[in-house]
């Protein structure tokens, strides 16, 4: 089972003969990373909304050979997702669209009432989709709220449309311009049609995405990423256990305002994607950072391209599926440095890299 990198990072695996230097090789012990207080969190939103799909269509079996549904495995990642969450303050609340049903009402996080929440959910799901109807019904929600809120949409991109109600797409733009929120869309697409509407709704602004079933269920840190991270300075404390072998990756660099990979940093990207293809239980982590020249959406977006351009170099030249590959952007938040001085901003400019999974 893979290891849940917000608490726990553990870099183990095989020993790799003429592994370049740019990544350092772990050849006595195991080296146990791990985050040694919540005050190294670094809290990035303030609310989150889960707007759960109870319709027909969550019956689908989770993916080939699997014994669970869609609605099954989407019902345990809602429970373990929550108890993984450290305790810094957030107000939450979990609402159904099938149809529209208050379970969790927006409040303080409590994780008794959320587990209680999410086992009364029906058993089986069924009916209609009533996403759009869902979303209309959010907004005295998010009226209600101060802060950054995060909403969880969990979708397959169909639905039933009824007269006088808008496009989900529409309400995602519309709230993104009134409240300061973003959209993880978490999709499962049957068609072509459905995968673009996912999309749209995704369009709101720069912080909202749309995230594969399959990935948020077997990545946790899809789950709480765009809740917290860990301070880039505070990181880890390294345990020895006395154990053999593994890799340690540093941060990857950029230069001001781009998101190709630097030359001096190949060699680094070359050794991870190495590790990977020997280790095919192995997967990484990659958050994208910036200084703080420039608007902040603008950084957000370029946070993202610097992750992605990693992210693509893997999956290019080392054929790592995207599966293996969680992409988290966070823009000029959690500074490394000191955004006031030059060699501050150089190592804000940065791709922060974890490898978990054996």
């Amino acid at each position: 089972m893979k290891l849940k990198m917000t608490v726990f990072l553990m870099v183990l695996g095989m020993i790799l003969p003429g592994l370049l230097p740019a990544a350092e090789i772990l050849t006595e012990e195991d080296f146990v990373k791990k985050v040694v207080v919540e005050e190294n969190f670094v809290k990035l939103a303030d609310n989150f909304i889960v707007l759960f799909d109870a319709s027909n269509s969550m019956k689908r079996q989770y993916k080939k050979g699997s014994p669970e549904t869609r609605y099954e495995v989407a019902r345990k990642i809602l429970k373990e997702g929550v108890a993984r969450i450290p305790d810094l303050g957030y107000n939450a609340g979990l609402y159904l669209y099938t149809p529209y049903t208050e379970l969790e009402p927006m409040a303080a996080l409590d994780k008794p009432g959320w587990s209680a929440a999410v086992d009364s959910m029906p058993a089986d799901p069924k009916g209609p989709t009533f996403l759009a109807q869902g979303l209309k019904k959010l907004e005295p929600v998010l009226q209600g709220l101060s802060g950054k809120t995060i909403v969880y949409i969990f979708s397959d991109g169909q639905y039933t449309q009824f007269e006088g109600v808008k496009q989900p797409e529409d309400y995602t733009r519309e709230f993104a311009s009134k409240y300061n929120v973003c959209f993880l869309v978490i999709g499962a697409p049957q068609d072509n049609l459905s995968r673009k509407r996912l999309q749209d709704m995704a369009k709101a602004n720069t912080c909202s995405r749309v995230i594969p079933f399959s990935n948020f269920v077997e990545n946790p840190e899809y789950n709480t990423g765009a809740l917290y991270t860990v301070k880039a300075t505070e990181r880890i404390e390294t345990i020895s256990e006395t154990r053999i072998i593994g890799l340690q990756v540093d941060s990857v660099l950029f230069d001001f305002d781009k998101a190709s990979v630097r030359t001096d940093f190949v060699d680094e990207v070359d050794a991870l994607g190495a590790f990977l293809t020997k280790n095919p239980s192995a997967y990484v982590l990659l958050e994208g950072y910036t200084d703080s020249v420039g608007p902040e959406e603008y950084n957000l977006g370029l946070s993202l391209r610097r992750a992605e351009s990693i992210a693509n170099y893997l999956m290019d030249n080392y054929n790592i599926p995207d599966d293996r590959i969680v992409v988290n952007y966070y823009g000029e938040a959690n500074p490394a440095g000191d955004n006031g001085t030059s060699e501050g901003r150089r190592m804000n400019r940065r791709v922060e890299v974890a490898v978990g999974g054996l």
